[in-house]
């Protein structure tokens, strides 16, 4: 299906700014576009003479890339965050406590929802309580996500409402965190937080599709043409082909169903795209643990921590494998979310079985890959299975690593330059909204280990460090490759799609603190500008 609205048929010419090819940055060079499609690179004197009616756009400098694309977020919620109390960054409870007691005076009715707190930037790095929260939310129910999306924190009216209590068994997948005399906290981890989440009342067809719209326009101002959405279900499907139906869509989407079996044998039986349309279904997207902030990633050996624990198998292994095997034979993409080695381990072990039967066009994907041994990360290579990263995860979790994992296996953590010298092929994304979507913060992420505050000096395991080249290599030609589109997407040559971010600014010579400063220009989806104010 095509974007809106349609490009120009006369030839632009984008001229004045480097171009970022494969080999970085060249300059004197320009691109000729028309109809959506390059139709040609080459010197701005020859495209001319080529096209002497061309329309030239100078740009003045600055870099003009591929559009990149967004290899792992959750677009819903990256729109539901205009629609709730914001908690992350924040750096201590009675500062969470403070926002959520504004909020809620703001909008005085309903269910009170948020994602982003994070006990690890706080003092005591303990998990806060439903009772800290019943004092500023009294009796109508909270829901609040941490900033992983995999446990909630809820208080005594949301447990109320989801018949929790002390002798409420944890899930398959999940936990109840419970205190000494076994009464629920109002921490609930990975599949617990659907006791509760199934409660909240569903958004209207109109108001989801009003939150998806707005998630991609979020994400077309931080300069992406294309999104990897991970993990839809029904509704979000539905509303996804309401949306392309109509034209609406801003930017490309590539879908990952939620791992419903049903919904999953119902899809994967029409044959998939294999054009860079303006929306399609590419795969599903399946849980194999949780993760490693809320101790539910799974390890090989107990947590530093925590001893009594290796984690959570949120889903089944088997049954990963069984559905994993169908997508594959379906010609469709599994996309298996593993963050502890073993998670990592036992994902590579079901994939390399699933592919001596049926390997397919596209690359399976490893969702995160954060903690992998040194043996597993050379297998993703040599299996061709795709290793899906978000940078921004390594800067925020490394000053908390160290502990959960303790010294002898904190190397195995986040490790980049190992799956690049295996031959993996490497995709980024930022999981947002777990992560704030910018591309040029992962950027620099990726080359320094670092966050924006210079810490850790040196870098967290500075060996694991990708250079620029890769770093974009991996927001643009990575990700289309991954998405089984290297020739239409991510490239600037003859035939490929139209989708082009230009950013004022040299992007080859800049710093890392530098890097992180840049903002999107001037954005092209399908040979048409688009605006970038959201």
């Amino acid at each position: 299906m095509p974007l809106p609205p349609p490009p120009p048929a006369h030839v632009q010419i984008l001229s004045g700014a480097d171009l970022w090819t494969a080999q970085g940055p060249q300059k004197g060079q320009a691109v000729a576009i028309q109809k959506g499609k390059i139709l040609a690179v080459g010197s701005p004197d020859n495209l001319l003479k080529a096209h002497p009616k061309a329309q030239v756009v100078e740009l003045h400098g600055g870099t003009l890339l591929p559009g990149l694309i967004e290899g792992h977020a959750h677009v819903s919620g990256v729109g539901a965050l205009r629609r709730q109390v914001e908690l992350a960054g924040l750096d201590s409870l009675p500062e969470a406590l403070a926002r959520i007691r504004q909020w809620t005076t703001a909008h005085p009715s309903g269910w009170l929802q948020s994602r982003g707190w994070d006990q690890n930037r706080w003092p005591t790095k303990a998990f806060p309580r439903a009772v800290d929260l019943d004092v500023v939310t009294g009796a109508r129910p909270a829901y609040f996500l941490r900033v992983d999306g995999h446990a909630a924190w809820v208080n005594t009216a949301a447990l109320a409402k989801a018949g929790i209590g002390m002798d409420t068994p944890d899930p398959e997948g999940g936990r109840i965190l419970k205190d000494a005399y076994g009464r629920p906290t109002g921490i609930l981890v990975d599949a617990a937080v659907n006791l509760v989440a199934k409660h909240i009342p569903k958004l209207t067809p109109a108001e989801l599709d009003a939150q998806i719209k707005d998630g991609l326009l979020a994400l077309r101002a931080e300069g992406f043409t294309a999104v990897a959405d991970m993990g839809i279900g029904a509704p979000e499907l539905e509303a996804y082909r309401r949306l392309a139906a109509a034209h609406a869509l801003p930017i490309r989407v590539f879908a990952y169903l939620t791992h419903d079996h049903d919904l999953m044998l119902g899809e994967l039986k029409h044959g998939r795209s294999k054009k860079a349309g303006s929306f399609q279904v590419q795969g599903v997207k399946f849980y194999m643990d949780g993760a490693l902030g809320s101790r539910g990633a799974r390890l090989l050996a107990p947590y530093a921590d925590e001893p009594s624990t290796t984690g959570l198998w949120v889903t089944d292994p088997a049954k990963v494998a069984a559905d994993a095997a169908i997508t594959l034979r379906a010609g469709y993409q599994p996309a298996i979310h593993a963050i502890g080695d073993a998670a990592n381990r036992a994902a590579l072990d079901l994939l390399e079985n699933a592919m001596k039967k049926h390997r397919g066009t596209l690359h399976p994907r490893i969702e995160h890959a954060q903690i992998v041994t040194a043996e597993d990360a050379a297998r993703f290579g040599k299996l061709g299975v795709v290793a899906s990263v978000q940078p921004v995860h390594c800067t925020s979790d490394c000053s908390w690593t160290p502990a959960r994992l303790g010294p002898e296996r904190v190397n195995e953590a986040f490790p980049w330059r190992s799956f690049v010298e295996g031959g993996a092929l490497l995709a980024f994304g930022s999981d947002a909204p777990v992560e704030e979507a910018n591309p040029f913060v992962s950027l620099a992420a990726a080359e320094t280990r670092q966050d924006p505050q210079g810490n850790p000096p040196g870098g967290f395991l500075p060996n694991q460090r990708l250079t620029r080249l890769e770093a974009v290599r991996a927001y643009t030609s990575g990700n289309a490759t991954v998405l089984g589109l290297g020739k239409e997407l991510g490239t600037l040559q003859k035939g490929a799609v139209a989708d082009l971010l230009w950013v004022q600014a040299p992007l080859g010579d800049l710093s890392p603190e530098a890097l992180r400063k840049v903002k999107p220009g001037r954005l092209w989806v399908n040979g048409v500008e688009a605006p970038l104010a959201h």
